[in-house]
C-alpha cells in the first residue's frame, strides 16, 4: 500500500531530525514529506492527515521543558492516522515522553503504531553520547523503519499492543524525584525557570547571524553583537548547537550544575528501546 510519510520534528541540535530521517530510509514505496517544527511559520499552520498517511513525530526528550510541544502537537490533526512516536535523549533516559506523546496525539485523532526512545548527543555537552546517533544507531533506526513498513504498509496493521515503558533516570534519588515531579504536570507543556536560560556570547562570535535565524522563538537579535531576550528564550540550545564558532554558552549556575551531574552519571553507552 502506498502511503505518504510525514517526518515531523522539533530538533534544535539536529539529532532528532537525523533519527527520523534514518527511520524513513527503511520505509519503501512512499512519498516522504518533511515538516520542521523548529520554524515558527510551520507551527502556526494547521495540518490535517488521513488514515492513508503515516506520521513519524520526533521530539527531544526534554521538549516538555525546553520545547514547544503545545504548538507542535496543537498544529496536527489526525483522522485515524497511524503515527510513530520518536524521542531522543542524551545517553540517559526518555522518561514519560512517549507516554505523554501517545496520549496527546491520540486525543487529536492519531493512532500510535510504533514508538522508540533513541540516543543522541546531549544538547548541553558534547561529552555525553558524543557523535550519536552513530553507525550502529543508524542501522537500528533503518531496521526499525523496515519493521514499520512491513507492519503498516504491507500488513495494514495499525494495532499497538505494547505497553510503553517509563524510563526513570539512574542519577541519584533527587534527580529521579525531580523528573517524576515534572512528569506529573498535566499535558505536554512546561517551562524551565527563565533564569536558567541566560546565555553568554564570547569574543569568538563572528556575528554570522546563524543563531538568530535558527532560534525557534525569536529570542536572539543581531544589533552590535548578539542580544538575547531571556523572557522569550526557551533554553532549547539551538543557538549553542549550531554556532560555527562555539561562541554561545549557558551561564546559569543551576543549569551548569545540572549538566555536570548528567556528565557524571551518563558515562556508559545506552542503547535505543523500541516498541512495535
Amino acid at each position: 500500500m502506498n502511503k505518504r510519510v510525514y517526518l515531523i520534528y522539533f530538533s534544535p541540535g539536529g539529532t532528532t531530525k537525523r533519527t527520523v530521517r534514518n527511520i524513513s530510509k527503511g520505509i519503501g514505496n512512499a512519498d516522504i514529506i518533511e515538516i520542521d517544527m523548529l520554524k515558527r511559520e510551520n507551527r502556526e499552520k494547521n495540518y490535517h492527515f488521513t488514515e492513508n498517511d503515516l506520521v513519524i513525530l520526533g521530539m527531544m526528550t526534554a521538549t516538555k521543558l525546553f520545547g514547544l510541544p503545545k504548538e507542535v502537537i496543537g498544529a496536527l490533526n489526525g483522522n485515524k492516522t497511524p503515527f510513530v512516536g520518536v524521542v531522543t535523549c542524551g545517553n540517559g533516559y526518555y522518561g514519560k515522553s512517549l507516554v505523554i506523546m501517545q496520549k496527546a496525539m491520540e486525543k487529536r485523532g492519531f493512532k500510535m503504531v510504533a514508538a522508540g526512545g533513541f540516543i543522541g548527543q546531549y544538547s548541553f555537552s558534547d561529552k555525553v553520547a558524543t557523535n550519536r546517533p552513530d553507525e550502529k544507531d543508524e542501522a537500528i533506526q533503518v531496521r526499525f523503519g523496515e519493521d514499520i513498513y512491513r507492519k503498516v504498509c504491507i500488513d495494514n496493521n495499525i494495532k499497538f499492543n505494547q505497553k510503553l515503558k517509563i524510563d526513570w533516570p539512574n542519577e541519584g534519588g533527587f534527580s529521579t524525584f525531580k523528573c517524576a515531579l515534572i512528569s506529573a504536570f498535566p499535558g505536554p507543556g512546561l517551562s524551565l525557570p527563565k533564569s536558567w536560560n541566560e546565555l553568554a556570547v564570547s569574543d569568538n562570535c563572528i556575528e554570522c547571524g546563524k543563531c538568530v535565524k535558527i532560534c525557534p522563538v525569536g529570542a536572539l537579535s543581531l544589533n552590535n553583537g548578539i542580544k538575547q531576550d531571556r523572557n522569550k528564550c526557551i533554553g532549547c540550545q539551538a543557538c549553542n548547537r549550531n554556532c560555527p564558532k562555539d561562541a554561545i554558552k549557558p551561564v546559569s549556575p543551576k543549569l551548569i550544575k545540572s549538566v555536570e551531574n548528567v556528565i557524571k552519571y551518563r558515562d556508559k553507552r545506552k542503547e535505543p528501546e523500541l516498541f512495535i
